[in-house]
C-alpha cells in the first residue's frame, strides 16, 4: 500500500500535469466543476475545483456539496497508473478505477487526459 505522502505527491503532480495540457483541450471542460478523489484503502478524500481551465489546490476531505466528478482508486493502483505500469482504460474496465461523472464530463475528460 502506498503512503499518504506518496498519494498527495501524485495528486499534486497530476494537477501540475493538467497545467501543461494544451489550452485548447482545457477549454473543452466546462468552466466550473468540483472534482473529488478518493483512495479508500487509505481512507483519503481530497477535492479541488476546476475553474476556467485551471484546477485549484487540493483540499482535504469532501467538498461542501456533491462533487460533479468523483474518482475512486486504491493507492497502489494510483501509483501503477502514474508510473505507467498499468493502462488507465483497462483499470477502469476492471473496476480498479471508478469514475462517477456525467457522460458529457467523461467524454471531455477523455479528450483532456
Amino acid at each position: 500500500m502506498a503512503s499518504v505522502e506518496e498519494v498527495e505527491r501524485i495528486l499534486h503532480g497530476l494537477i501540475s500535469r493538467l497545467e501543461r495540457v494544451d489550452p485548447t483541450y482545457r477549454a473543452m471542460m466546462p468552466s466550473r466543476r468540483t472534482i473529488q478523489a478518493e483512495c479508500p484503502d487509505l481512507g483519503l478524500v481530497y477535492h479541488a475545483f476546476w475553474r476556467d481551465g485551471k484546477l485549484t489546490e487540493l483540499h482535504e476531505g469532501e467538498p461542501d456539496r456533491r462533487a460533479d466528478i468523483r474518482v475512486r482508486v486504491d493507492s497502489d493502483d494510483l501509483l501503477a497508473l502514474v508510473n505507467q505500469d498499468a493502462e488507465f482504460r483497462r483499470a477502469v474496465n476492471d473496476g480498479r478505477v471508478r469514475i462517477d461523472a456525467s457522460m458529457t464530463d467523461l467524454l471531455r475528460l477523455r479528450a483532456v487526459l
